[in-house]
């Protein structure tokens, strides 16, 4: 079901829309009320009438409901009704009209938005929410389908009415910590899914960093890696209170550590945590100088290719201006030198005791091409005078060399057009590049800062960094145990506390393949 409304003036235009036989196969004006007139036109004029009292320059409410399926009239009305409500349009004056086109009957509702009484407009506060939430709350009364667009809505409606609101404390462990109270729900609660009674719901919990510890006010609470206490049953989506008590019933909560021990345990892993990242962070920045250096001649590379695009392109454009200019320099002198040969011919013509007989001219117009396409209709006009002859071919070959100018002048603005656009595509380019090797720096950078924060504040770095070191040490023991003639003791004393590591962190070792971290239940 789509529902769209709005508020709008223009009674006697929406009055003509809605009666518009010919968009409609049918149109049934099937409710009028609280009006004197029995006529749209006339309804929504008293409307209108009623709003001028009233500083409202927007007296209707139109709404359209277009149903995904059928509905009989009943549930048409029942529907209007509960949106009516919703909206906060009770008992106002209204039109109702239902539209069949294309074989789909869909109705309009329009409303005044006038209080009669109080001579005071309804506000329509978050019309288009309300709408939305109807159309969901009547398409699942009907049964009917909902669209994408519906759907996509009632799950960002559905998120919000779940999502965890931070307390002040909460805020304030946030900007110390970096994870939000709805980060810290997801892993706390999926740890309790995923377990399969209590022992193992502890043990998800300390591989996300949390400790399960006895609390003074409640029996469960847990401390996170930082120290920070919280509440257990806060933290468990969907879950009540009293299932969770029930199934952790296994845990005694005095064998629980206290808050003050779980706090110095966390501070503990804290900071061998810190200690181990401070020791990657002395790695990598020899590391990082290193690729500061590659970055310079990188950049400095691609600036030198910049400057070479840049110098081809104004080489190329600088040759077109050349050959544009050799060109005009060209025409320049084969129009200078059509005009004195003309002008030579008709002078010797002219003073010559044949004038009439046109000798001279017309042996030169007949003998060059390029005069003859542009004189050779004046020379075959033999009554004329011969000065009016010698005008009107001087004015013929003057309009020729303007109509080259022109010619030239329009390459030379084209020429004007390509350099700009070449200019600024290879700004474009070089811009693009820059952004793309701006945008690499930026993602490795945040990469980077990403794996030095999870470092910092994920405890289970620290522990499977301690393990990993023991797990070298007993290998080396056993390297030199290969070459020792001794009983080889304390090999064996460092692989059997390895063993004890992995057994206790719920780890499998996994034969020829070393140590692996174990899932809960595995």
């Amino acid at each position: 079901m789509i529902l769209k409304g709005n508020a709008r003036a223009g009674g006697s235009d929406l009055a003509t829309h809605l009666l518009n036989a010919y968009d409609n196969e049918e149109v049934e004006i099937a409710e009028l009320r609280g009006t004197i007139a029995d006529d749209l036109h006339g309804a929504f004029a008293e409307f209108e009438a009623i709003a001028s009292g009233t500083k409202a320059r927007n007296a209707l409410y139109s709404l359209s409901v277009n149903p995904s399926e059928e509905l009989s009239r009943e549930q048409y009305f029942e529907a209007i009704e509960a949106i009516e409500n919703r909206l906060g349009l009770n008992e106002q004056p209204r039109a109702i009209v239902f539209h069949i086109k294309d074989g789909r009957e869909h109705a309009h509702v329009v409303w005044s938005r006038i209080d009669a009484l109080d001579l005071k407009a309804i506000h329509m506060a978050h019309d288009r929410r309300k709408l939305c939430d109807m159309a969901v709350q009547l398409a699942e009364q009907y049964g009917h389908e909902l669209p994408e667009g519906l759907k996509a809505w009632k799950q960002r409606e559905q998120f919000k009415k779940e999502k965890l609101e931070a307390s002040l404390a909460e805020r304030a462990q946030q900007k110390k910590t970096g994870i939000t109270p709805e980060q810290r729900r997801a892993e706390v609660t999926q740890a309790y899914n995923a377990a399969d009674n209590a022992g193992a719901f502890r043990n998800a919990l300390e591989e996300k960093g949390y400790i399960l510890a006895n609390g003074d006010r409640r029996p469960y609470v847990l401390v996170d890696q930082f120290g920070d206490v919280h509440s257990l049953s806060r933290y468990v989506k969907g879950v009540k209170y009293r299932d969770m008590i029930e199934r952790l019933g296994a845990l005694d909560p005095a064998k629980l550590p206290s808050v003050e021990l779980a706090k110095e345990q966390a501070r503990e892993r804290l900071k061998a945590a810190e200690e181990r990242a401070r020791e990657q962070q002395d790695r990598d920045h020899d590391r990082d100088e290193d690729e500061q250096h590659q970055r310079d001649d990188r950049d400095e590379k691609i600036k030198r290719v910049m400057a070479e695009k840049w110098k081809a392109m104004e080489r190329a454009q600088a040759a077109r201006r050349q050959k544009l200019a050799q060109t005009e320099q060209a025409m320049l002198l084969a129009q200078q030198q059509e005009r004195l040969v003309l002008h030579a011919a008709q002078h010797e013509e002219a003073s010559g005791r044949l004038f009439r007989m046109r000798s001279k001219v017309a042996d030169l117009i007949s003998g060059t091409p390029a005069l003859q396409s542009v004189l050779g209709h004046i020379a075959e006009r033999t009554g004329l005078d011969p000065r009016e002859r010698h005008r009107l071919e001087n004015e013929a070959l003057e309009r020729r060399h303007e109509r080259e100018k022109i010619a030239l002048e329009g390459q030379r603005k084209a020429l004007d057009k390509i350099d700009l656009r070449e200019r600024a595509s290879l700004e474009r380019d070089l811009k693009r590049e820059a952004l793309k090797n701006r945008a690499k720096q930026e993602a490795k950078r945040g990469a980077k800062e990403e794996t030095e924060r999870v470092q910092r504040t994920d405890p289970r770095l620290s522990r499977e960094g301690a393990l990993g070191d023991e797990f070298n040490e007993a290998a080396q023991a056993d390297h030199h145990g290969e070459h020792d003639d001794g009983d080889g003791d304390d090999g064996d004393d460092l692989r059997n506390k390895w063993d004890r590591h992995a057994d206790n962190a719920g780890e499998r070792r996994r034969r020829g393949r070393g140590y692996k971290m174990s899932r809960d239940g595995d």
